[in-house]
């Protein structure tokens, strides 16, 4: 079995998820707390807690009790990534005609198992419906193909 994207194996989805949220809770707020991440996820405080302390041994957080949590160097790049990898999911799918509120779920879901080379080559590919003719036609066959079987 391959590793997980830029070999953070040590990493579990759970895990990613309290990256990204830890980085939009920083980005909205300008820092994050125990709390407003425990609202974000849905969860309890002692489940944020247990995260954080192993973020924090992983090396991806700051975090001391009752102070804001920080992303580390390391952190802030797995989290960039993460939101990377999900709005270019997120706008393949929209491109080819899916609902948008079903985009962002399997968006969610595929930004943490994307191998990196799938991932590149779903960049590329989004790129090229986007910027070249051929492509923008593709798309808009593909839509007609779809309104012609509905």
């Amino acid at each position: 079995m391959l590793e997980r994207r830029e070999g953070n194996s040590e990493l579990t989805d759970a895990l990613e998820m309290y990256i990204k949220t830890i980085y939009e809770v920083e980005k909205d707020n300008g820092a994050a707390t125990v709390t407003d991440i425990a609202q974000r996820l849905k969860v309890r405080a002692p489940s944020v807690t247990a995260a954080l302390q192993r973020l924090s041994e992983l090396g991806m957080v700051e975090y001391q009790k009752y102070r804001a949590v920080t992303l580390t160097r390391r952190g802030r790049q797995i989290a960039k990534r993460l939101m990377r990898t999900h709005d270019i999911l997120q706008e393949l799918f929209t491109l080819l005609g899916v609902d948008s509120e079903i985009a962002e779920i399997d968006a969610c879901e595929i930004e943490h198992m994307i191998h990196q080379e799938t991932f590149d080559k779903v960049e590329s590919f989004v790129r090229v419906l986007k910027e070249s003719k051929e492509g923008r036609r593709l798309i808009e066959k593909l839509r007609k193909t779809e309104s012609s079987n509905q």
